[in-house]
Order: structure tokens, then sequence, then C-alpha cells
């Protein structure tokens, strides 16, 4: 299989050429990717045939205007990701998602597009739709991208706070379990609002309403979202919260400062304050150290020092095939990826580079991120697989978890469920199970309630997979009062995973092997 022609002139695909360990990225160039790897992998060839399917989709554009598109010369208008969506067939979301999260948090790398315009009718119409489908949980992340921008518009309509807090609640809600497109589109819609004066005190009442919510999981994706804001006021609140919380919010409230830092928007007043509470996060041990350490390390090299020092370690994986230079089985990951597509692609070596080494967390979620949305997802997740099974390099098995937890797909169910015996990384493979099309009934959740490690991660993932030991864990009497059973109570308040895609019949045959 090919997705280039037998003959003629190599396809060049563009390249991220900012340092490996460099303090940026080429966002622009890396949108470029997407969009051409995409298009070439379902028309290969000479680009004629794509541009009358563009036109077909009402978006007019040349041959050196996809050019430049394509290889990150010209910034791209989100209208014409979204024209290659509807082009090549792919879920609405699909390619707009993974390119608004590198627009916001490595940009601006998209063209401003001017707001189109609505007609009163048209207006009232789309707030009717809204009010219903909101509460009833019917709108896709397309929808609440939509629905943001109308919001949002200088000119566009006031709502009552009560609705608006509603629907952020809401939209929180859903973005805290939501999984690939489903989750980058929400994502994009939370970040949005940030732009809003308004929308955005609306916005962080909900974020600490909802994330301090008894069990939840999943806030730390929220309260991240929130670094991305260009206001002091929001900044200094993530600081506060990281001060005085623990778990998913004190580890969402870094990752939103680390997106401040790595953007450069962290106001240089408030560095003397993150990193007194960095230190102090350090000294209170382990848990609360960890996510202080992942600060340090963007900040400076004297901070780190301190912080490994109060600590009494170095909480970070020092194993052979860790680091982003020389990752765990990159070549294995290549080679698969060469064969499929018979493309030369530098980009996609940078890629998996961040994404099997967790140097820069944030540039991992990214690239994982864009190798999920890109058409080497499954044969990527296939080598991953073989490297749970029988690794090549140490650090190998535990980088291919990671990797299965953005790219596992429903077909791989049976091997995830029998890695489950095998493997140490039982928790990421609970995640890639419960993003993957959910962890069959069969698996015995309820068995690992014991397991203090895998206990959460089992209540997450049958939360998420709507699994029958879920209602066992809300239920039963030797787990009154734990956290566990507040995990379980929340998800079935909560409901299941969000997914935008109608609902696959569930499998009968598959079993925990053991």
């Amino acid at each position: 299989m090919s997705w280039v022609p037998g003959r003629g002139r190599p396809v060049a695909m563009p390249f991220d050429r900012t340092p490996l360990r460099g303090r940026s990225v080429d966002p622009q160039a890396r949108i470029a990717w997407l969009l051409r790897l995409n298009r070439l992998a379902t028309v290969p060839g000479p680009a004629g045939q794509f541009l009358e399917m563009l036109r077909a989709q009402g978006c007019q554009l040349g041959p050196s205007t996809l050019c430049r598109y394509e290889t990150g010369a010209e910034r791209v208008p989100l209208s014409v990701v979204r024209a290659y969506e509807a082009a090549l067939n792919l879920p609405a979301g699909h390619l707009v998602g993974a390119v608004c999260g590198l627009d916001r948090m490595f940009g601006p790398a998209l063209a401003t597009e001017s707001y189109a315009p609505m007609s009163r009718a048209q207006l009232s119409k789309a707030l009717g739709d809204w009010e219903t489908r909101v509460p009833a949980g019917a709108m896709l992340g397309t929808d609440w991208i939509r629905a943001a921008d109308v919001i949002t518009r200088p000119t566009g309509p006031v709502l009552p706070p009560s609705v608006l807090n509603s629907w952020v609640d809401q939209l929180l809600s859903e973005a805290m379990r939501s999984v690939r497109h489903a989750s980058t589109t929400r994502m994009h819609t939370v970040g949005s609002l940030l732009v809003d004066r308004d929308a955005s005190r609306i916005l962080i009442d909900s974020v600490e309403r909802v994330s301090s919510e008894p069990g939840a999981q999943g806030s730390a994706r929220i309260v991240a979202v929130l670094g991305t804001s260009p206001d002091p006021a929001v900044l200094r609140w993530l600081v506060g919260l990281f001060e005085r919380s623990e778990g998913e919010q004190q580890w969402g409230a870094a990752y939103g400062l680390l997106n401040s830092i790595c953007r450069g928007t962290l106001p240089g007043d408030l560095v003397p304050a993150v990193s007194r509470a960095v230190v102090d996060a350090a000294s209170d041990g382990l848990d609360r150290g960890r996510p202080a350490f992942m600060l340090a390390q963007r900040m400076s090299a004297a901070l780190t020092q301190q912080v490994v020092a109060r600590m009494g370690r170095y909480p970070a994986p020092t194993a052979a095939g860790a680091r982003v230079q020389s990752p765990a089985a990159l070549s294995s990951y290549r080679l698969a990826a060469l064969r499929e597509s018979g493309l030369d692609d530098p980009m996609l070596d940078r890629l998996l580079r961040e994404a099997l080494s967790p140097d820069f967390v944030e540039r991992q979620d990214h690239s994982l991120l864009m190798l999920a949305a890109s058409p080497y997802r499954d044969v990527l997740a296939d080598v991953a697989v073989q490297q749970m099974g029988d690794p090549t390099e140490p650090y190998a098995a535990r980088a291919a978890a990671h990797l299965l937890t953005y790219l596992a797909r429903p077909e791989q169910q049976q091997q995830l469920v029998e890695l489950m015996v095998t493997s140490g990384e039982r928790s990421a493979l609970l995640q890639a199970l419960a993003h993957a099309g959910g962890v069959p009934a069969e698996v015995d959740l309820a068995g690992l309630a014991d397991d203090p490690v895998l206990a959460p991660a089992a209540v997450s993932a049958a939360g998420m997979s709507n699994h029958p030991d879920l209602q066992w864990f809300r239920t039963n009497p030797g787990l009154a009062g734990s956290e566990v059973q507040c995990m379980a109570q929340w998800w079935g308040r909560t409901g299941p995973a969000v997914t935008d895609v109608a609902p696959a019949p569930r499998s009968d045959h598959l079993g925990l092997a053991g």
C-alpha cells in the first residue's frame, strides 16, 4: 500500500525545523502536514481531483493556494479545514479539534476569518436549537464551537447568566469524559470562551464548581485549558488553585501554568509566586511534588534542583529510551509507517519522538493528538500493541502503553484485554480500552477494587464504558464513604464517554484471560 504515485517527483512533506529541544515549535507546518497527509491517504496523486472535491463543499481554491496551505507557507483558515473534513468524509471535528489545539497552544497558526453573518431569524433558530439540545446532551463538538463563536461575538446575543452557567456546566461535564475529536473540539470551545471577559468569568466559576464536585474525574483537562487565557487574573487564579489543591485539580493547575510558561504569556510579576508555590508543593511529598517538578523543569535549572532536593528524589523516568533524542522503539514505528504510506516523512519522525518521550509533556499531548487525527493511527497502534507484548527496549512497553491511550481502536480490544493479564501497565491499558470503544462487559473491573493504584482507573474505565461493574462500585457497602465509591457515584450522575459517534454493537466474546 502507498499514498503516493509509483512514478514522478517525490512528494515533499511539511517539516517542523525548530530545534528538537527548543522553546517553541512550528504550528503552521504541523497543520500543513496534517492536511496534506490526510489528503494523500485518501486522494493520492495530483491535487486536481481534490480541488474539485473541495469545490463541491463550497471551498474555492486554486492549485497555488492549496500548495501554500499544504506546505505551511500560508496560514490556513478554519473554514478550509472544515472543507477538508467534508471532502475526505472525515467525522466533523476530526481535523478541526487537533488544528485548533495547535493554534491555541503554539499559535497563532490559523488565518483570521471574518464572522459569518447571521440574521435575526437564523440567530433565533440557533438559540432555540441549543436550548433544547444542550440539556439533552445532544450537542456535537462542532455544535459547541459554533455556539461559543456566536456567544462571544461583540454583536452576539446577551444570554441570562443562569442560561450561560447551565450551558457551560454541561460543556465542562462533557469535556471531562469525552474522547478523540469529541474531546479536542470541546477543549477548543472551552478555550474560545476565554476571549470574552464576561464568558471568561462564568467559565472560571463553572470550572471551580464542576472540578470540585466530589468524585469528579477528568477535571485536570478543563482546568489546564485556562492556562491559554490572556487575562493575568485567570493565571493568578491558577496559581492559587495550585497552592491549595491536590490530585487532579493541582495537576490541572500545573498543566495550565505550564501552557502559559511555554507560550511565554506568564506575567513576570507572577514568576515569584509560582516559584514559591512549586517549592512549597515539593516540600509536601511526592504526590504534590510531581506536578511541581514538571513546572520547575520549564522555569529554571536552579528551581529544578531545589525541588528535587525538597522531594529527596528525581521524579521522572531516567531509563534508556525515555529521552526525546532517542525514544524506545522509534525505528519500529517509523518502519511500519513507511511501509504503509511510502512517504519520506520527517515530520512523522519528529512527532513520534515527542509522543514516545515524556521530556516535553505539553508537546507529547499535542503530538499524540496529531497522530490520532492522522492516517497513521492504525498502523502505529498495531506497533504499540506489539511493543506491549514483546518490547524491543526497556522503556518501550511503557511508552507504547501511553501511546495506546490516544491511538487504540475497537478492533484491538481482545489484544488489550489479554495484555491486562501480563503487562505492568494496567492503568494505561484500562484507559486505552475505555477510549477505544469501552471495556468489554466480561472484564472483571470490580476485582480491582482492592488495588489502591488500579481502583481509580477501574472506576474511570467502568464509567466511560457504561460497564455493569459501575453499579457494584456505586453501591457496595464495603466501599461506603471511600473515594472510589465517590468517583463511581459521580459517573452515575454524569453518564459514560462522549464520543460524538453512534454507539457500536457490543461484543459478547471478549474476556479477561487468566
